[in-house]
């Protein structure tokens, strides 16, 4: 067993008892408790009944740097620990911090603290920062001192090779020593309150902070430029990928495949997109493309990448397996959930039990994951394609457009799109107002294999498009003044948000994903299903152009928000945060 030597400073602190004894009550036994006093003039009595289980030192006031120290020179343990002498450990701080590195083999970490008041009582649960990716915890530590020195443990040999704390710091010798320490080391953090931190009028946070606020500029002007270094380096670091993928054909989800691979490839990622044999390829694709040997993807057709990145869950199983076998870090890119609205249930389910390493494309379908699987997964965004953009073509109408995205229904893949109710709302709103001009927009090879959509189509009720590129799509968002979407279940609704980019005022149906961008009647008009008022609405934006015209001005700048470049920077730092993960 690895012993720890936990370190309490311990300056005219009426707390010091409450502190000692949580640090002898660790269940973790192989400790020593180190006290350093620091010049006190008062409360020393309440160290001596601890005076036979702790080591006890004691010094001219020199501030905490200097007691930390001198604990360090008489420690014999192999981890050090700090405990102020107002904070509290809890019980198991020890073991459960030290099971965390020595699982990852980490030098350093800290973890999340509550606070408490003077009484003891907490006062919030979970006061610590987290950064969910390297670069922001950089940025951060650029600004401000994010990591609580007293949940800190680390490896004895950092101070053999970084020094001791700067005595010459009073207030910020940790925020020094942490800016040291990470030009070298990960910083590992335990996402689990186990330091109870104390708020009380007496704390030097309170009373000296002019001269802790000196200080930190001090500190931040010493090692800005090297911060600034290593966070220009961590974003150059180049990974490769593989990303196992059944076909490219025209569709939401295939399109962020696409043009999240290209993203990462302009970014200098080596990626490889691994498909079968019948797989269609309908986008441009930059990235690496080959072939599995077989009908289906294997295991023995996947290259060694650093992250395999899977996706529709029939691309899990073989991911999984080459990731078993050594060939990269398995990571879930779950564009949609599956078992919501596809047969097989059974077999879809339980794809997202094989990886803990999972990104989603929606707060709602991070949600629905989490309490169904209990895996945490991280957002990326969804956006619009940069190819998609106002025209200002609306002027030539001569008839206001309401236009809509239709899909082939056949195969039973598309019921969550509801596009009999989409294709009824139309109607009534065409009976009303038979002179507008309704559109159906539908990819052209989904046209040509859809007998239902061939016979909509003959039947003259609406004006049908099959854009080949995105060009044309651009040009027909463009035309619409109102755009329809009618799906009741969709983890993220791309159209929607492609539409309003355009320029065209938009009407929804609730669908969970479509929430973070679609807000009634500030960027559309949105309706639960059960309402049954897409007609109702269609009908008051044509009735109101006053409220259309306010849709579509607070639609686009929404839009404007939803970049590729960001979604592309946050699945890329997503992907090094996982890598840290070992």
């Amino acid at each position: 067993m690895k012993k720890v030597s936990i370190i309490i400073p311990f300056y005219n602190c009426s707390y010091i008892d409450q502190a000692i004894e949580s640090a002898l009550n660790q269940t973790y036994e192989n400790i020593e408790v180190i006290v350093i006093n620091d010049g006190s003039s008062k409360f020393t009595e309440k160290i001596n009944p601890y005076l036979s289980r702790i080591r006890y030192f004691e010094k001219e006031n020199g501030g905490t740097a200097s007691a930390l120290n001198l604990g360090i020179r008489n420690a014999t343990g192999d981890y050090f620990a700090w405990l102020s002498s107002d904070d509290i450990f809890l019980k198991d701080k020890i073991l459960k911090q030290l099971t965390f590195m020595e699982e990852r083999n980490s030098y350093i970490s800290h973890t999340n603290y509550s606070l408490i008041d003077a009484q003891s009582n907490i006062v919030h649960e979970k006061a610590g920062v987290h950064f969910s990716h390297k670069i922001d915890f950089l940025e951060h530590l650029r600004i401000g001192c994010s990591i609580n020195g007293c949940t800190v443990m680390m490896n004895m040999v950092l101070f053999k090779i970084l020094g001791l704390f700067n005595e010459e710091l009073k207030f910020t010798q940790d925020y020094d020593f942490w800016l040291r320490t990470v030009q070298n080391y990960e910083f590992h953090y335990l996402n689990e309150p186990l330091v109870k931190y104390r708020v009380h009028d007496e704390m030097g946070t309170k009373k000296f902070n002019e001269e802790i606020s000196k200080e930190v500029e001090t500190v931040q002007y010493r090692y800005g430029d090297k911060l600034i270094e290593i966070i220009a380096n961590e974003r150059k670091k180049k990974l490769s990928f593989t990303f196992p993928v059944l076909t490219l054909c025209k569709g939401g989800a295939q399109r962020m495949l696409a043009d999240i691979s290209n993203g990462l490839v302009e970014r200098g990622h080596n990626v490889t997109i691994l498909m079968p044999p019948h797989g269609d390829v309908e986008y441009e694709t930059k990235a690496n493309l080959i072939r599995s040997k077989g009908a289906t993807l294997s295991e023995s057709d996947y290259p060694k990448s650093d992250i395999i990145v899977s996706n529709f869950y029939s691309t899990v199983p073989s991911a999984h397996e080459a990731s078993e076998n050594g060939k990269g870090k398995h990571v879930r890119f779950s564009l949609c959930y599956e078992p919501v609205f596809l047969p097989h249930q059974d077999i879809s389910f339980q794809s997202y039990n094989h990886t803990p390493y999972l990104i989603v494309i929606s707060q709602y379908q991070k949600e629905l994951i989490s309490l169904l699987h209990g895996i945490n997964g991280m957002v990326i965004p969804i956006y619009v394609n940069p190819n998609f953009k106002n025209l200002n073509l609306r002027s030539s109408n001569d008839k206001l457009n309401i236009s809509a995205i239709v899909r082939i229904p056949e195969g039973g893949y598309s019921w969550q799109r509801d596009q009999n109710y989409l294709i009824e709302q139309l109607r009534i709103v065409k009976s009303q107002f038979p002179n507008l001009k309704f559109n159906l927009i539908c990819p052209p090879n989904e046209m040509e294999n859809s007998p239902s959509l061939k016979q909509l189509q003959e039947s003259n009720e609406f004006h049908f498009y099959t854009p080949a590129n995105d060009e044309e799509l651009c040009n027909y968002y463009n035309m619409a003044d109102i755009f329809v979407t009618s799906s009741i279940f969709e983890t993220a609704v791309l159209p929607g948000l492609e539409a309003i980019k355009c320029g065209a005022a938009l009407v929804s149906v609730y669908a969970g994903g479509n929430t973070e961008y679609s807000r009634h009647e500030h960027t559309s008009l949105m309706s639960h299903r059960y309402e049954n008022r897409l007609a109702l609405d269609i009908i008051r934006l044509i009735k109101n152009p006053n409220l259309r015209q306010k849709l579509v001005e607070e639609g686009q700048k929404e839009a404007e928000l939803w970049t590729l470049e960001k979604s592309v920077a946050k699945f890329e730092n997503i992907c090094y945060s996982f890598m840290e993960n070992n």
